[in-house]
C-alpha cells in the first residue's frame, strides 16, 4: 500500500536527513525523495534564493533539514547536518507576518531573543494549522556579520507519521531590512525630538515645571470648563523669601540649583491634575483644579512645611534653609478670569511679604486688613 510504513529506501550518498532512513510511510518518503531531487536541481542553477526542506516531529522543538541549499551551510560555516541547529541559534530577532481579515492587511509581530525560545512550539503549531509561513530572521553569524533572511514556505502535514514538512526558500534581504531599520530609527528619533520640542514649549528648562505659556493656555481651558460645570479651582502664588541673599552668598550657579530643588519640593507636594509653574525667577504658581479655598490653604501649608524641613544645596556641600510667602485666590469667588485671579494671588502673596514673610494669606484676608487700615 502507498501509505504503509516502509524500511530504509535508497537515498543520495550525501543525504543528511532522517526520513529516508527511518520507518516512515512510503507516501512521506516518496514526497521527500522527489522534493530533494527538485530542490537540488533548483539549487544547482545558482539561484539567489536558498531552497530547503525542513521537518519536525509532532510538537517537539527539534527541527532538522532533509535538504538545504549550499549557501546556508557556507554562511553558517558548518555542515548541512549541523545547519538547522546553528541557524536556529543564530537568530536574534524574528518577524512574523500575517494577513488580517477582512481587509487582508499585513501585520508584523517582532520577537526578540527572550521571546523566541518560548514561542517556537506555538509558532510551529500555528503555521502547521495555516499551511504557510512568512517570516524574516535577523541572524548573527560567527563572523559577527548581521544577515536578514526572508523565509517563505508551504507546510505539509503527514498525520500517520506525525511529521510536518516545510518546503520553502530563504532570501537574503539585508539591504531592504537595514533600510527599514534605518527608517524606523529615524522615525523614532524624529518622534523623540517632537516630544522634546513639545516638552520644551510647555516646560521650564531649569525646574521642569510648566512655564507661563502653558499656564495661560491651560487657565483659559480650565476657566471655561469650570464655568460650564460650576466647579472651583484655586491658585497659590509663591515667592521665595530673601532669595537675593542666597545669590549673594553662594553665587548664581548655586542659586539656580536651589531653584531647581525648590521645583522638586513643589512637585513632591502636589498630585495630578494639580501642577506647578515656574512663573519667573524665584516665583512659582500652583494650579489646583477642583480645590476650594480651604483646600488650597492646606496645600500651601504643606509646601511651606516641606520647605521648612528641607535642607537645600547639600549636593554642593552647602546647607541652605529656605522659606517662602504664599498668596491664595479661588475661581470664581475671588475673580472670574485667569489674569485677575493671578493678580489677586500675587497681591495676597505681596501682602505676606510686607507683613513679616514666611506665611500664607488668602486675598480676602489682605482686603480685610486694608479695609481696617483705611
Amino acid at each position: 500500500m502507498n501509505g504503509s510504513l516502509s524500511g530504509q529506501v535508497d537515498h543520495p550518498h550525501d543525504y543528511y536527513g532522517q526520513i529516508l532512513g527511518g520507518m516512515y510511510s512510503r507516501n512521506l518518503q516518496n514526497r521527500v525523495t522527489k522534493s530533494i531531487s527538485v530542490f537540488r536541481h533548483f539549487d544547482s542553477m545558482g539561484t539567489p534564493v536558498i531552497p530547503y526542506i525542513a521537518a519536525w516531529r509532532g510538537n517537539q522543538k527539534k527541527i532538522w533539514y532533509e535538504f538545504v541549499g549550499r549557501r546556508l551551510p557556507r554562511m553558517m560555516d558548518c555542515s548541512p547536518a549541523e545547519c538547522a541547529r546553528l541557524f536556529r541559534n543564530s537568530i536574534r530577532e524574528q518577524r512574523i507576518y500575517s494577513h488580517q481579515s477582512p481587509d487582508r492587511q499585513i501585520t508584523e509581530n517582532i520577537l526578540g531573543p527572550e521571546d523566541l525560545a518560548d514561542t517556537r512550539t506555538d509558532y510551529r503549531r500555528e503555521i502547521k494549522r495555516r499551511g504557510i509561513t512568512e517570516a524574516v530572521y535577523k541572524c548573527l553569524l560567527n563572523t559577527g556579520e548581521i544577515v536578514w533572511l526572508k523565509d517563505q514556505a508551504v507546510i505539509e502535514t503527514y498525520r500517520e507519521d506525525d511529521i510536518s514538512l516545510s518546503l520553502g526558500n530563504l532570501t537574503i534581504v539585508s539591504k531592504e531590512l537595514e533600510a527599514d531599520e534605518a527608517r524606523k530609527q529615524m522615525a523614532a528619533i524624529l518622534c523623540k525630538n517632537e516630544e522634546r520640542l513639545r516638552h520644551q514649549a510647555t516646560h521650564d528648562d531649569l525646574t521642569h515645571l510648566y512655564n507661563t505659556r502653558y499656564l495661560y493656555q491651560d487657565l483659559d481651558r480650565l476657566t471655561g470648563i469650570s464655568r460650564q460645570k460650576g466647579n472651583v479651582f484655586s491658585l497659590i502664588f509663591m515667592d521665595i523669601d530673601d532669595f537675593k541673599k542666597v545669590v549673594d552668598a553662594h553665587g548664581h550657579l548655586n542659586a539656580s540649583q536651589a531653584i531647581r530643588e525648590i521645583g522638586a519640593s513643589i512637585q513632591a507636594s502636589i498630585k495630578t491634575p494639580a501642577y506647578g509653574v515656574a512663573y519667573g525667577g524665584d516665583e512659582f504658581i500652583m494650579v489646583l483644579p477642583g480645590v476650594d479655598k480651604a483646600g488650597a490653604m492646606d496645600r500651601a501649608e504643606h509646601i511651606r512645611s516641606l520647605m521648612r524641613q528641607t535642607v537645600y544645596l547639600t549636593s554642593r556641600g552647602l546647607a541652605v534653609r529656605l522659606q517662602a510667602s504664599f498668596g491664595v485666590a479661588t475661581f470664581p469667588h475671588d475673580a472670574d478670569n485667569p489674569t485677575a485671579l493671578i493678580g489677586l494671588a500675587d497681591q495676597a502673596m505681596f501682602g505676606v511679604k510686607t507683613s513679616g514673610k514666611n506665611a500664607i494669606r488668602d486675598i480676602r484676608d489682605i482686603i480685610a486688613i486694608h479695609s481696617r487700615t483705611d
